[in-house]
């Protein structure tokens, strides 16, 4: 899709409010649509939802933290540096390009071998390519 200036311009003011409202974690749910697909849940998302899908192996991590097929809750903590983390796992980043997305290797997931790549969404969504990210299934948040 052909996107105007107002569109660019409201996606700019949507990744400076992730940027500059950085924090230290997040509360992510993930839906597993009708076409069968995950997607990541952003309200508010300023763009085609076709990119908030999850492919290339976060398809396969959303289904491997689900509990019921429907969503997944996952709790991330972005990092710099490598930190002790009891609880969760660690995906750690590897080949990264600002509009190309990046790759993270998961570890501490049991049965769950494989490499995952997370589309430039995720600068929306944390602000950043974390070098680590830090997650482990979370519950879902109740409206307050």
């Amino acid at each position: 899709m052909d996107y105007g200036m107002n569109d660019l311009l409201h996606g700019a003011r949507v990744m400076a409010n992730s940027v500059f409202g950085r924090r230290s974690e997040y509360h992510l749910q993930f839906n597993h649509e009708e076409d069968g697909k995950w997607y990541v849940n952003f309200p508010g998302w300023p763009f085609d939802h076709h990119n908030l899908m999850m492919v290339a192996g976060a398809d396969k991590l959303c289904a491997y933290l689900s509990d019921d097929d429907e969503f997944a809750y996952v709790d991330v903590v972005p990092s710099k540096k490598q930190i002790d983390m009891p609880g969760y796992a660690c995906l750690v980043r590897g080949e990264h390009s600002l509009v190309g997305g990046s790759t993270y290797t998961a570890t501490g997931l049991p049965g769950f071998k494989r490499d995952i790549w997370l589309c430039p969404v995720t600068l929306f969504v944390l602000g950043q390519y974390p070098k680590y990210i830090y997650i482990k299934k979370g519950h879902r948040q109740q409206a307050s």
